[in-house]
């Protein structure tokens, strides 16, 4: 892996030279999940370009964040060290330009662990070569002209460790270990309480261990050590605790927590940071996302914070209490309303705790088209 990286960085420094560029590109979030299939993924296409004897074509596995935004990753910075990939050798989005490559006809993208551009990025659709997700299909990115796999599965990690398996198993060996993290995280160590496993899941995290020498007795610990990451908030503001893993929906932004919401709002400087992160992105909605898994238990809430966003807070209001699908469950655990009304943040309990993010995301698409 570190070979394939210190590659990676020479390709960078020399791209003018290069004739064809295969960028690896994750989320933008950059959680263990993405980071991991696109340093996997990248890997593989690597040693196949290698097999080929193909030295036209520069591999670059891409960490979709800026190298200064990385460290908010804890769980991220924690496996990728733990892996023994080097942190300095990754590429990170500001370090590479992807439209100029595209203007000149050298940009070739797999996009991993997502499938819907945002639009900053959708100019870069004509490049995308293949697409390897976990999520449901989004109906505006169909990818009719690029390989497309889209299995409903816990982790896209499992994808990518399939691909591995069947294309080059002998390059599976080196990534075993770098896979088995995010499966673990995604399906919360295979919780029935969750229920996020598929078959599949189970079937590539046996295949893993046996692969990587380990086995089912290891998986309570590795997963308690890379929650404990994730969860280890005590370096971050409340300020980066809103941007370390969001997403934006029609421009509404819904940042997601290793803490629960009703921690979050109880840290100091809270309320002000989430003024400001609204006020900064020129937005009156958001929408929080809480979810602890301590102590081996699933807990969720969420929460709207709404700045005189008036009909659209009561449209999204009404979108996420009656949703019949999923039915969130929701019950609601405070209001606080501030500034003479125009201020109001709506916290609810999620009883249905199978509702991740991932099946929240169309609700709040929908109510706010």
């Amino acid at each position: 892996m570190e070979a394939f990286l210190a590659a990676t960085r020479n390709y960078l420094a020399n791209l003018n030279n290069c004739q064809l560029v295969r960028v690896i590109l994750g989320n933008p979030t950059c959680d263990l999940d993405s980071a991991v299939c696109a340093l996997a993924h990248g890997f593989l296409e690597y040693k196949e370009a290698e097999e080929r004897g193909d030295e036209s074509l520069a591999v670059i596995p891409v960490m979709n964040v800026s190298r200064q935004e990385f460290r908010l990753r804890t769980e991220v910075v924690y496996y990728l060290k733990r892996c023994n990939v080097p942190q300095d050798l990754l590429t990170f989005r500001n370090e590479i330009e992807l439209k100029p490559l595209l203007a000149s006809g050298k940009l070739e993208l797999v996009l991993v662990d997502h499938h819907a551009l945002p639009a900053d990025d959708a100019e870069l659709s004509p490049a995308v070569l293949e697409v390897i997700d976990h999520r449901p299909q989004d109906s505006n990115w169909p990818w009719t002209n690029c390989r497309l796999a889209l299995d409903t599965v816990g982790s896209c990690a499992t994808l990518v460790a399939r691909n591995i398996i069947q294309r080059r198993p002998d390059v599976a060996a080196t990534v075993a270990s770098l896979l088995k993290g995010p499966i673990l995280i995604d399906t919360a160590n295979f919780s029935e309480e969750a229920k996020r496993a598929t078959p599949l899941d189970h079937e590539m995290i046996a295949k893993l261990e046996e692969i990587s020498d380990g086995d089912a007795q290891d998986r309570e610990k590795l997963y308690q050590e890379i929650l404990q990451a994730k969860t280890n908030i005590s370096e971050l503001t409340p300020a980066d605790l809103l941007i370390r893993d969001l997403k934006v929906v029609n421009g509404v932004p819904i940042p997601g927590f290793p803490i629960l919401v009703k921690d979050f709002l109880e840290l100091d400087g809270a309320r002000e940071a989430l003024e400001a992160f609204c006020a900064a992105r020129n937005c009156q909605l958001a929408v929080l996302i809480g979810l602890d898994l301590r102590n081996d238990r699933v807990t969720r809430d969420i929460a709207v914070y709404s700045l005189g966003a008036g009909q659209l807070a009561n449209k999204l209001i009404e979108a996420l209490t009656a949703s019949s699908s999923p039915d969130l469950q929701l019950m609601e655990a405070k209001r606080t309303q501030q500034d003479g009304g125009n201020s109001l943040l709506l916290l609810y309990k999620q009883a249905n705790l199978q509702a991740s993010r991932k099946q929240i995301l169309p609700i709040i698409q929908s109510a706010s088209a």
